[in-house]
């Protein structure tokens, strides 16, 4: 069985006045929930073999301080640029891309991209959005082969 773990990054500071988006830092708040998400994918045995992130600060600190408390080597984490802001088809032809063959990968993205894609993937999710340090795992055939496909073929936004 093949897992694909979404999470959106951690409650981050708002913009500053000049509208800067990339470089807002995460608060107190948000890396204490980045933590107990790692706690709870310990919790579940849930380690990635592979970790897919944004270059934004945001999601790098998230993905760092969870990588940090599964204890996950280096060569594990990947920062993507493509997945800063992304939308559905990009985090498919991203997957697609840098997904290393492994059965466990995790994304830290961004919303409303993570949560429309992660509805696309799975029914469940339907009328739902990640919160902060939220996640969703979507379980399936070998590496979701099909369905990542096609939803990459599709164009879906």
């Amino acid at each position: 069985m093949v897992e694909l773990l979404l999470l959106r990054h951690a409650e981050a500071e708002p913009a500053a006045l000049d509208g800067e988006d990339f470089q807002r830092p995460l608060t107190a708040r948000g890396r204490d929930a980045a933590l107990a998400a790692a706690a709870r994918l310990t919790a579940l045995a849930w380690h990635p073999q592979r970790l897919l992130y944004s270059p934004a600060a945001r999601t790098t600190a998230t993905a760092t301080l969870i990588a940090q408390a599964l204890k996950l080597d280096a060569h594990t984490l990947q920062e993507v640029p493509e997945l800063y802001l992304a939308t559905p088809p990009t985090l498919c032809r991203v997957v697609r891309i840098w997904h290393g063959n492994v059965d466990r990968l995790m994304i830290v993205g961004h919303n409303p991209g993570l949560s429309e894609w992660g509805t696309q993937l799975d029914a469940r999710f339907a009328g739902h959005n990640l919160p902060p340090a939220g996640y969703w795992l979507v379980s399936g055939p070998p590496y979701l082969g099909r369905r990542l496909s096609n939803l990459g073929l599709r164009g879906n936004v």
